[in-house]
This record gives C-alpha cells, sequence and structure tokens, in this order.
C-alpha cells in the first residue's frame, strides 16, 4: 500500500480509481485500510476543490415543490403565510417559521445555511 497526498486534480482520480477497485471489500481486508485512508483524503480534497454550495432557501423550496408536484396554488393549502406564497416565490418577501414549519420534511438547517 501507497498512498500519497492527493494535490492535483490527476492525483485526485487515481485515488478515486483505487477507491473503486477496493469497493465493497469485507471491513476486516487487508486493503480495508488503504480503503478509508483514501476515503479521508479525497473528501478532504472535495470538500477544498468540489464544494457544493447549498442552494438558497426559495430554491430549496422550488425544488421541493416541484418534487411534490405541487403549484403555488396548490401550496397555499397547507403553508401557514398563504398570502405571502407568490411573494416568497418571487423573492419579494422573506422567509418566517411558518413558512419553513410548513415543509416539515425539509430539515431546518438547510434554511439555516450560508446564503450569501
Amino acid at each position: 500500500m501507497e498512498i500519497n497526498p492527493i494535490r492535483t486534480e490527476e492525483d485526485y482520480e487515481k485515488a478515486m480509481s483505487r477507491i473503486e477497485e477496493l469497493w465493497g471489500i469485507p471491513p476486516d481486508s487487508p486493503d480495508s485500510d488503504e480503503l478509508e485512508i483514501l476515503l479521508a483524503l479525497t473528501g478532504a480534497f472535495e470538500k477544498k476543490h468540489h464544494r457544493i454550495e447549498s442552494p438558497d432557501p426559495v430554491t430549496l423550496i422550488e425544488y421541493r415543490m416541484e418534487q411534490m408536484g405541487l403549484s403555488q396554488e396548490e401550496i397555499r393549502h397547507f403553508m401557514e403565510s398563504r398570502k405571502r406564497v407568490p411573494e416568497i416565490i418571487s423573492r419579494e418577501s422573506g422567509l418566517n417559521i411558518d413558512v419553513i414549519k410548513s415543509f416539515g420534511d425539509i430539515p431546518f438547517e438547510a434554511f439555516a445555511g450560508d446564503h450569501t
């Protein structure tokens, strides 16, 4: 087992190829330590170089509405702030706790991310 730091995209691709080779090995396998180390290294590289930003809250709501097959009119039936739906979707008005609670299946943390 020879493991090197991941500094470039080429290093990353090599590590990912090796992970694919090792994927699914038993946890007590001799190569399981190598897999664990490579996962940690690639995870750190991804966090630094391939970061995926959280969507803004309205985009998150629009996505959930699409998943549920709901129009703005249909969503009014279960939202506390029914009158504000168009303003929220058009970003003319902000979210409040009642609107967030209406989407109980979306974790609160998703609305509280850094959206600057």
